[in-house]
Order: structure tokens, then C-alpha cells, then sequence
């Protein structure tokens, strides 16, 4: 990734690029998490409820911890 992610507009985009270009859906991601597909969406729109969710969404989708330091920091 050429740009690092810091807040919570930049990680939502990340995540809709990284469905998209794997060719699955929201929904796919959240059965492949085995969560329910709101944490999904709690996470990517900032909700505190969808936090412990972040980690594992970037995990999941191939991202680089470090590219989101300083946006993991904030939440």
C-alpha cells in the first residue's frame, strides 16, 4: 500500500477496494469471519460496537498492520 490509513473514511475505502478487487461481498467477508455482517459495517463506519472487529477485518484482507498505525491509534 503507498499510503498509510488514519482515520476512519480511509479504512472504509481500503475495505470496499480490498472486497472488490478479491471479488466478494460484504456480506462473503463476514461469513469467511464467521461475525455478523453489522460488525462489518459498525467497523468501516466507526461505531465503537465494530473495534475489536478492525484488527481481524485488515488481517483478513491481506493489509499491512503497520499502513494503520496511526488510524488504530485513534479509535
Amino acid at each position: 500500500m503507498k499510503e498509510k490509513i488514519t482515520n476512519t473514511t480511509e479504512f472504509r475505502r481500503w475495505v470496499k477496494m480490498q472486497v472488490a478487487s478479491q471479488e466478494i461481498t460484504m456480506a462473503e467477508l463476514a461469513r469467511q469471519m464467521d461475525i455478523p455482517q453489522t460488525r462489518i459495517s459498525d467497523a468501516i463506519h466507526g461505531r465503537s460496537t465494530g473495534n475489536k472487529y478492525i484488527i481481524p477485518i485488515i488481517q483478513k484482507l491481506a493489509g499491512n498492520e503497520d499502513d494503520f498505525t496511526e488510524f488504530l491509534k485513534a479509535i
